[in-house]
């Protein structure tokens, strides 16, 4: 496992770069500005990460209200993997842990864009390592078909965060 998270933060670091913040000049394909309040609560889908659109990984987040998160994951798999744990929300920091009491691999910086509703996770140690999910719902058929973490037995199964 630790051969396959090595190769992904080498992937993370080689793929990674930086956007320029959304300060307009793009034409009419304009931006909307990153802020530092927004909604968390919600159901949300991985649609970027470090500035590539993956279609082999695909991850649902839901963050509820009593400070547990729902994860749903495919990444280079066949099967749909289902995480819970809880999260919390220290200004702009996200933090979480996973039900077996293992933690996200990162902190995680904040930020929301109201038009398109997204979040952006910016990795606290690594300004590379960046996600962002757009509002979503998560898809009825994803639900029914994932697998539960703990039932999983792979050595090639990472989880997202």
């Amino acid at each position: 496992m630790k051969i396959t998270k090595i190769v992904l933060m080498l992937a993370m670091l080689l793929a990674g770069g930086c956007k320029p913040d959304n300060g307009g000049g793009n034409g009419g394909d304009e931006r909307h500005e990153w802020n530092t309040t927004g909604q968390l609560i919600g159901e949300w889908e991985l649609t970027e990460w470090n500035e590539s659109s993956d279609n082999a990984m695909k991850v649902y987040l839901r963050f509820n209200e009593n400070d547990t998160f729902d994860m749903y994951q495919r990444i280079y798999s066949a099967i749909w993997v289902h995480y819970t744990g809880t999260f919390t929300l220290n200004g702009s920091v996200l933090k979480g842990i996973y039900s077996d009491g293992e933690p996200w691999s990162a902190d995680y910086n904040i930020a929301y864009s109201d038009e398109p509703l997204r979040i952006r996770l910016t990795n606290v140690e690594s300004s590379k390592d960046v996600s962002i999910y757009s509002s979503t719902t998560i898809p009825d058929s994803v639900i029914e078909d994932c697998t539960e973490a703990t039932n999983v037995r792979s050595v090639t199964l990472e989880r997202f965060l």
